[in-house]
């Protein structure tokens, strides 16, 4: 007897969880790169290098999470490929510039310092964390064997869910990997590197939840 399967309207429009939370296209000329159950990854090629934006939910609060992403000294302890962080100097509790150091597969080291301001949230801004960059190349000379990144601009966007107990994270980024880089190798950040790094974030953000609770 053949087995005849039967969908029903319900199987078709269920919706996976890779559309639980919605995420649209920055617009126009940005590409998915990357959707999973728990990360979206768009990119566009422009002039200067490529742009990048990811989104993700945390199960942590906003405050947690901003603490992580801004704990420099200590991103090479859970960040990955990072092999040398610190913060050079600080001009007050929202401005500051770092050094970091990494050690990406298949190609040489690269390093750059950058320039962060730091906005911690308030009733005011309703709750938003953000953590934004941009390169500052001729903070500290170069590292022979290191190529300098020139091109270096990004933030962390940290906003509050269910009356702050979660939060929606998004990372964006403009750079250009500097050096010969293959285009494969370059193309591993959407589906290697970006979602090491969220897994990083909400890793630690666990931990020091746990330890505040």
């Amino acid at each position: 007897m053949r087995r005849i399967t039967v969908f029903t309207l319900a199987a078709i429009f269920v919706t996976p969880l890779a559309w639980a939370f919605d995420v649209k296209s920055p617009g126009a000329d940005w590409i998915e790169a990357n959707r999973t159950d728990e990360l979206v990854i768009f990119t566009k090629d422009v002039d200067e290098g490529r742009r990048i934006m990811a989104v993700a939910e945390v199960n942590a609060p906003p405050e947690v999470i901003f603490n992580v992403v801004s704990d420099f000294d200590n991103y090479p302890d859970f960040m990955p490929y990072v092999k040398e962080s610190r913060v050079l100097s600080r001009k007050n509790d929202s401005e500051l510039v770092s050094y970091q150091r990494i050690a990406p597969p298949f190609v040489s080291e690269r390093d750059y310092p950058l320039k962060f301001t730091l906005t911690r949230g308030t009733p005011a801004n309703g709750g938003v964390f953000k953590t934004e960059w941009s390169a500052s190349p001729k903070t500290l000379p170069e590292v022979n064997g290191v190529v300098r990144i020139t091109l270096n601009d990004g933030s962390w966007l940290i906003e509050p869910l269910d009356g702050g107990k979660r939060a929606r994270l998004t990372y964006t980024l403009l750079t250009h990997p500097g050096g010969m880089i293959p285009g494969f190798v370059a193309n591993l950040s959407n589906t290697i590197a970006i979602p090491k790094l969220f897994a990083a974030v909400k890793k630690r953000s666990a931990e020091k939840k746990d330890v505040a609770q």
